[in-house]
């Protein structure tokens, strides 16, 4: 059985008037409460050398890889790394060129083919139908190759016995016809030329064939210019517009240059002047 002590009385105690301080000895533990003060105080504040190893060590951190500057500055490339355009260098400062010129971000990263108007889901290829990334519609049928049987291709059986073409016998309907119809074909530049033959000249910056008004001579006339009354061909409303105009004549287009294979169905006639 554990008894509890019991506080004696008569054990010796110490106090302080029976030991008094020596002289001094107060300003000494007041000196050293301050300094363990200031200790503990640096212990829970950062010094400045602290900080600055730390910086020292974010900012190596952050300096780790590639790094590029804003007047196109690539530096920390590592070694053994292509460093001309043709290397990852070069694709990432392309990219960062195209982060704030907005017309290099089809170059640089591409385009997003769901804006492109395709069906992704479809389980056909899409080659065969797609325009190009700035065509805003697919291809025609008649712009698709396309396998064609043989006994649709009649053409050389045929070709000798059909009548030639006489754009001279044409009206000028069907010669704008061929000109806006026939692009980048051989028949738009055959009916230019017989428009040409037929007093009607394409201007170059309005982008319209223009002729005079029959009948009505020019009201002012010089060796650089005209001023009168023309016809211009409105292709969107298909019919000729009336409107006095001051022409130069530097502004017009040459006779076009028909090849020699098609020369015959473009025979020459007098041109007026």
């Amino acid at each position: 059985m554990v008894k509890q002590p019991t506080n004696d009385s008569n054990e010796f105690q110490i106090h302080s008037e029976d030991f008094p301080a020596l002289p001094g000895s107060q300003t000494q533990e007041n000196n050293q409460e301050n300094v363990n003060k200031s200790a503990s105080g640096r212990c829970l504040e950062p010094s400045k050398d602290s900080n600055h190893f730390t910086n020292d060590k974010s900012n190596s951190s952050q300096k780790r890889g590639i790094q590029t500057s804003k007047d196109g500055r690539v530096t920390n490339i590592p070694p053994g790394m292509v460093t001309d355009q043709f290397g990852m260098v070069g694709l990432l400062t392309f990219i960062r060129a195209a982060e704030s010129d907005p017309k290099l971000v089809s170059l640089a990263l591409g385009s997003d083919l769901t804006t492109l108007g395709l069906n992704l889901n479809t389980t056909d290829n899409l080659y065969p139908s797609f325009a190009g990334p700035w065509s805003e519609h697919p291809c025609r049928p008649q712009d698709i190759d396309f396998h064609v049987p043989s006994e649709y291709l009649v053409n050389q059986n045929i070709r000798d016995k059909l009548a030639p073409v006489k754009l001279n016998r044409y009206g000028e309907d069907l010669l704008f016809y061929l000109f806006y119809m026939f692009s980048g074909d051989v028949l738009q530049l055959a009916a230019a030329a017989e428009l040409y033959n037929r007093d009607w000249r394409f201007h170059k910056d309005e982008r319209v064939w223009i002729t005079r008004v029959p009948g009505m001579n020019p009201t002012e006339k010089c060796q650089s210019f005209e001023r009168g009354m023309y016809y211009f061909f409105d292709a969107d409303n298909w019919r000729k517009v009336a409107k006095e105009f001051h022409l130069d004549y530097d502004r017009l287009e040459e006779r076009p240059i028909v090849p020699p294979a098609v020369s015959s169905i473009t025979p020459s006639s007098t041109v007026i002047s």
